[in-house]
């Protein structure tokens, strides 16, 4: 049996949790029995390991970024600026609001968003800058807090990637106006589907609150604005609670196996690893990610994935392909084909990540080095 990039771990209390919804019937957005309303353990649990006031459980991390920007008033003609390298879900939380994805190129050292590019593209239409936390590394939040202070913008945090990652002691989607969660399968914490978001700010999340759930006033079905339908179930929020209780674990034996496989890797020559540590910076780990030098290593990315999948059946991922260089994004007019962004499309030439379950073992990690030292030419 080969080795899969990513299996999602059951929680010990899935089952339990999942069955108690069901015996009570309580299996919609709406949960009147305190015993069980996992969809609010979930809201208020994850919000508090964030360092946050409120939690707002929705479908998916993607629209959790589609709701954080139309919370924030954010629509068209509205600009904001987006990491080119980064998931497509990124950017089409902006574009399906009708405002403008500008897209900035990676910091050769984190691979997030470069904030020494932010500046040079705010314009009188930005009204948010759009930081993601790549693979599980923080992204400059400092940097990037300070200068939305400057010129009055929004931060919405993209931590899908993020679940546990701290930055400078505070955990990420904590730092910005609003933080984005995924509960997707590979995730850290996981429901299959589902996300989270989260805010300190009051008038944001009942903002939230009432988009997810159709926009409904006062009285109930009288709508003064489109809505959503981005509710959680509880079935859902009981499996995803389920996963949230064993969060530090999961984060724990990530940091883990990220450490053995620095070990083991550590001197091949043509393998470049993930950031380095730095003090109050906690790398979560959601993928394992590494460059491969096809000069120094002697073979490309593709060759080493292709390798590793055929001779040894180990499974690996590519980096994600650039915003900017995305054909929607160019026939849509959002970025012009002759653009380079040279980091982020080295990054995605040359990028791969390796099995990063939080349940891989060490017996695996020590055949993924090995197969990695012997393709080394």
């Amino acid at each position: 049996m080969g080795i899969p990039v990513c299996v999602p771990v059951i929680p010990k209390n899935a089952k339990k949790y999942v069955n108690a919804v069901i015996d009570k019937n309580w299996v919609s957005s709406l949960c009147l029995d305190p015993e069980v309303n996992y969809i609010k353990k979930l809201e208020e649990g994850f919000a508090a390991h964030v360092g946050v006031k409120y939690g707002i459980a929705i479908t998916s991390g993607t629209t959790a970024l589609h709701l954080a920007v139309n919370s924030l008033r954010i629509g068209p003609g509205d600009e904001v600026i987006v990491p080119t390298f980064t998931m497509i879900a990124t950017a089409s939380a902006v574009v399906n609001n009708g405002a403008i994805p500008v897209f900035v190129d990676a910091d050769p050292k984190t691979w997030c968003l470069d904030p020494k590019l932010i500046e040079k593209v705010i314009t009188k239409k930005t009204k948010a800058i759009m930081p993601v936390h790549i693979y599980g590394y923080p992204a400059d939040m400092d940097t990037i807090m300070d200068i939305a202070g400057r010129h009055n913008l929004y931060v919405i945090e993209d931590a899908a990637e993020g679940i546990g990652t701290e930055y400078k002691n505070r955990k990420v989607g904590g730092i910005g106006d609003i933080g984005c969660f995924s509960f997707y399968a590979n995730k850290i914490v996981t429901s299959g589907e589902g996300g989270l978001l989260v805010t300190d700010n009051k008038e944001y999340a009942e903002r939230a609150a009432m988009l997810k759930d159709q926009a409904f006033g006062m009285p109930r079905f009288i709508h003064r604005e489109i809505g959503f339908n981005f509710r959680m179930n509880n079935l859902t929020a009981a499996y995803a609670y389920a996963s949230f209780e064993e969060i530090s674990e999961y984060v724990a034996k990530r940091i883990k196996n990220a450490e053995l496989y620095y070990k083991l890797l550590g001197d091949i020559e043509g393998l470049i690893l993930p950031p380095a540590k730095s003090r109050g910076i906690v790398n979560s780990y959601w993928m394992y990610a590494i460059l491969i030098d096809k000069e120094k290593f002697g073979r490309s990315k593709n060759e080493v994935r292709e390798m590793l999948k055929a001779n040894y059946g180990i499974e690996t991922r590519d980096f994600f392909y650039p915003m900017h260089k995305q054909p929607v994004m160019i026939e849509k007019g959002y970025v012009s084909n002759t653009v380079s962004m040279p980091v982020s499309e080295y990054l995605w030439e040359n990028g791969l990540y390796l099995p990063s379950s939080t349940s891989l073992d060490e017996g695996q990690i020590n055949c993924i080095a090995e197969a990695l030292h012997k393709l080394k030419r």
